[in-house]
């Protein structure tokens, strides 16, 4: 009997112990799934952050509008056979720019940090300035303007331009051999910044206006002077310069016009004064037409520097300093 008895309590005992190892199996595939779940939204939220500081360095979902009314050319989208190298008298140097600059459109337009931003990047005009001449060229915002800084001005010859390409800051003013507006309406030279103007949006054109007989430096925005922002520039090798410390922005050069300072220039500066519109009066005036078609097509950019002039002759509307 005692054998026999054993039996069913054998079943019993072996039928736990299958319980159990299915219990067992149960929870090591439930720690399985456990573990997976975990990675699987590790690797969700190791996206999210990737994701996100991918758009803060890019920051494209800022939306900004475009102005109306800009001083050149004003379509956002143009052509790239539009850029003639003859009609400008310089053009960008290839082999002045930052690493992370690129050309296109012919090389009128500068594209700043193709992939990501690390740092400033900046490039210069391929020729100098001399005394005597007066220099008048625009720059066109032509993608979102946003980042530490973008900037225009003039820099010295030797100027490194690599210098702060792990560094953001305005470059164009932060030392002594260069001078720059920012895109925030502050003027910069040697480390120091003021408050000259309002902010510049996508599409505005910068316009610059360097006069080496008088060593002054003045902007330009869409075709409005801001005044002068500069002075003592004389006897200095300076070249035109553009920086940008955002990622896949751009700016392109509109125009840029030279002629030596002379009787002509003063004389179509004196006539500016006194017509309403270059393209309009031109034809009233007692001159030859061949002389009439010369300075409405050579001298049509000196007509459209002046006629506008501010009546003073102080350094821009503001010399309030600040700190940014």
């Amino acid at each position: 009997m005692s054998g026999n008895g054993d039996i069913p309590s054998r079943k019993i005992s072996n039928r736990r112990g299958f319980i159990r190892e299915e219990q067992n199996e149960r929870n090591v595939e439930h720690d399985h799934s456990n573990r997976g779940h975990r990675h699987l939204l590790a690797d969700i939220f190791a996206q999210g952050r990737r994701h996100i500081q991918s758009r803060r360095r890019s920051q494209d979902i800022e939306e900004i509008s475009k102005p109306t009314g800009t001083f050149g050319n004003d379509d956002e989208e143009e052509e790239e056979d539009e850029f003639n190298e003859a009609d400008f008298c310089w053009v960008w140097e290839e082999e002045c720019k930052s690493n992370d600059v690129v050309f296109q459109n012919n090389n009128s337009e500068v594209y700043f940090h193709p992939d990501y931003s690390c740092g400033t990047a900046a490039v210069r005009g391929k020729n100098q300035f001399q005394e005597g001449e007066e220099h008048y060229w625009e720059i066109k915002l032509s993608s979102a303007v946003y980042g530490t800084d973008m900037m225009v001005g003039v820099g010295c010859d030797g100027m490194d331009l690599n210098k702060y390409k792990s560094q953001f800051c305005s470059i164009i003013g932060k030392e002594s051999n260069s001078w720059g507006i920012s895109y925030f309406g502050t003027v910069h030279h040697n480390g120091k910044t003021r408050e000259f103007t309002k902010k510049f949006e996508r599409g505005s054109v910068i316009g610059c206006h360097l006069d080496l007989w008088k060593g002054t430096l003045s902007f330009y925005k869409n075709g409005e002077p801001l005044g002068i922002a500069f002075e003592g520039l004389l006897g200095k090798k300076l070249y035109p310069m553009i920086s940008s410390t955002a990622a896949r922005t751009k700016m392109k050069l509109v125009c840029s016009y030279k002629i030596n300072f002379s009787l002509q220039y003063l004389c179509c500066k004196e006539i500016s004064k006194n017509i309403s519109s270059s393209s309009e009066a031109l034809a009233d005036l007692p001159l030859p037409s061949g002389l009439k078609r010369y300075l409405g097509f050579r001298m049509d950019w000196v007509f459209r520097l002046h006629k506008l002039q501010p009546s003073s002759s102080g350094m821009g509307p503001s010399r309030k300093r600040v700190k940014r």
